[in-house]
């Protein structure tokens, strides 16, 4: 380390510059270049590859503490939802109020549709369904399972809530 810092030195490669090789030494005066290209290259790779492990270990960090963030808002909604000290909404949903750090909000329970098969949803469904493209209206489809409660093969049915958390200022 110390030899590629004489040499950067001795080369002038500080100032964004370099010192000319000078003429008329022999090969003896491209030895030093070689060297400082050498060593530089080098400190390059260990930089690339010391890069590299701190952006894994960076990444790494992050997939950790935002599964820590999944789990704690879900142990969140589990206890919202059953917790008899938590309000409930004119809606159906849940309010928990903690004026020292933040409000937590659960909305009412909503049926929503996933359409997995437009084709199969459309051969059940019927061409009442269709768009002018001749695929299946989503839109449309989902609104009439939810009139009828009868899921046809091609979509499911699945239940779901918004958790909103507001932290105080």
């Amino acid at each position: 380390m110390e030899e590629l810092e004489n040499l950067i030195e001795e080369l002038q490669l500080e100032q964004d510059k370099i010192k000319p090789i000078e003429k008329g030494q022999g090969l003896i005066a491209y030895r030093k270049y070689l060297w400082a290209l050498k060593f530089i290259e080098e400190k390059i790779l260990r930089l690339q590859t010391y890069k590299q492990q701190v952006i894994q270990d960076i990444d790494k960090s992050i997939e950790v503490q935002s599964g820590n963030v999944a789990r704690i808002k879900e142990e969140i909604r589990d206890a919202v939802t059953i917790d008899p000290i938590v309000n409930r909404t004119k809606t159906g949903g849940r309010v928990l109020s903690l004026p020292d750090i933040a409000t937590v909000s659960l909305s009412k329970l909503r049926d929503r549709i996933e359409i997995t098969d437009p084709d199969a949803v459309l051969k059940e469904l019927g061409d009442e369904f269709k768009k002018v493209k001749v695929s299946l209206d989503t839109t449309k489809a989902k609104n009439h399972i939810k009139e009828v409660n009868v899921t046809p093969e091609g979509a499911i049915k699945t239940q779901d809530r918004t958790l909103s958390i507001r932290f105080k200022r």
